[in-house]
């Protein structure tokens, strides 16, 4: 029997795909004009979407009439996507006391996720819960790090093959994480651009589907459900969003889960987006400065460079060519948004100050959002009375690399008298001191 639940359509030229079967069946194309954008529409009725706004939801699959998944007997989840927003005063105050900005800061953290920890975990929950409603053995993925770890899991979980495709920086953490579930890791000599290259050719050769990147559906549509539960949350939307960006499926969901509800929610708008990229790849910034530079042509979001192997110290944010830059920059320019650099050599400092604040151990991508925060606050990008939401990716399990950078209070001793009751208020004054050089 034909489902009747939703459709997928091409952004491109309009044409109808029933289902994820046909979806899956065409290769994730358009079998019209070979796009591989499509965008999931549902006859649910979303006057009851509020009806899910009450209690204490385990998990992102409470808004099951608005995924595309028919059976619930075939939902692959480790409680994901019902994170609990927490209010940081402490960045509230140093708004206030500092720039005299008024505004409240809440914070979206994915290191709270039940599967890995990260961004990435209900979209591989969505995409387990898909392979296994339409029996897909095998599938592939290319990635710099989150993606690969959390697709490992939730897909061995669904009992179903990952084969994981990793550039030579990606941290030997995420590998392995990948490898402990028994799925199988190929670490490219090169960077994630080779990787995905190499990635390509496997899935061709073998008949094998590929997640198609940022603008996969299945992503898309998981990652929607950040905007519903924020309106159950917080009872309204925020003024303000800060993300770390590497591809961008978050500011692509927003958009989508903004248009998805736009019938019932008229009131609800595209926060201002700003997007951070740290100045060791920074491709999205740098094309946007020029755009900039040049009251923003058109057909500007075209033109961006292309880094080869990027050589950070965020392998997760390493995308040095930044493919889906023409959507995310229109998106960015229609919310009046803008990209921003902070200094990886900050990042520490970062980690370190919010460790002392609020006892949360923020991974560096994490680290890398926090920055934007108070870079934006120096640029004057925040306005009083506005809400704004810091969207942090992983915490520190898989980089203990970075974790070991944040010792700080360490002395060596030999004898009792080396001993000493140390000051926090000194600790914290040097801390604090640190964001003021961002």
């Amino acid at each position: 029997m034909q489902q009747n639940k939703y459709f997928l359509e091409c952004k491109n030229c309009k044409h109808i795909t029933p289902s994820f079967k046909h979806w899956f069946e065409q290769n994730q194309l358009c079998p019209k004009c070979g796009s591989k954008h499509s965008e999931v529409w549902y006859h649910s009725d979303y006057n009851k979407l509020t009806s899910n706004f009450n209690g204490a939801p385990e998990s992102f699959w409470q808004y099951f009439d608005y995924l595309p998944l028919i059976h619930k007997q075939n939902i692959v989840s480790c409680n994901e996507g019902a994170i609990p927003l927490e209010r940081w005063n402490f960045l509230e105050d140093y708004a206030q006391k500092e720039h005299g900005i008024k505004c409240e800061v809440w914070v979206y953290r994915n290191d709270l996720n039940g599967g890995t920890g990260t961004f990435k975990d209900v979209a591989a929950s969505l995409a387990a819960s898909l392979f296994k409603e339409h029996n897909i053995q095998h599938y592939i993925v290319a990635s710099t790090g989150n993606t690969a770890t959390s697709y490992s899991k939730y897909l061995a979980l669904g009992d179903i093959l990952c084969s994981v495709f990793i550039p030579d920086n990606a941290l030997k953490a995420s590998e392995a994480v990948i490898s402990a579930f028994c799925q199988k890791v190929y670490r490219v000599t090169g960077d994630y651009a080779k990787a995905k290259v190499i990635a390509a050719q496997f899935a061709q050769q073998n008949n094998v589907l590929i997640s198609s990147g940022n603008i996969d559906p299945i992503r898309v549509e998981a990652k929607k459900t950040m905007v519903f539960e924020w309106l159950r949350q917080l009872k309204k939307f925020p003024d303000v969003y800060i993300q770390a960006i590497s591809g961008g499926t978050g500011p692509i969901a927003i958009d989508k889960g903004v248009r998805e509800i736009a019938n019932v929610f008229p009131h609800i708008k595209n926060p201002r987006l700003l997007m951070v990229q740290p100045d060791k790849c920074d491709p999205m910034v740098q094309a946007w400065e020029n755009a900039e530079k040049n009251n923003f042509p058109s057909g500007f979001e075209k033109e961006y460079p292309v880094l080869e192997a990027p050589q950070t110290a965020v392998p997760t944010l390493a995308t040095g060519n930044p493919a889906t830059y023409p959507l995310i920059a229109k998106l960015v320019e229609k919310t009046n948004g803008t990209f921003i650099r902070i200094k990886e050599e900050k990042l520490v400092d970062i980690a370190r100050l919010v460790a002392f604040e609020k006892k949360v151990l923020l991974g560096p991508a994490s680290a890398v959002c926090m920055a934007g925060f108070f870079k934006a606050l120096k640029e004057n990008r925040i306005k009083n009375s506005e809400t704004v939401l810091v969207n942090t990716g992983e915490g520190t399990n898989r980089a203990p690399d970075f974790l070991e950078q944040m010792i700080y209070t360490t002395d060596y001793v030999n004898q009792l008298q080396d001993c000493k009751i140390h000051n926090k208020e000194y600790h914290r004054e040097k801390l604090w001191n640190s964001i003021n050089e961002l």
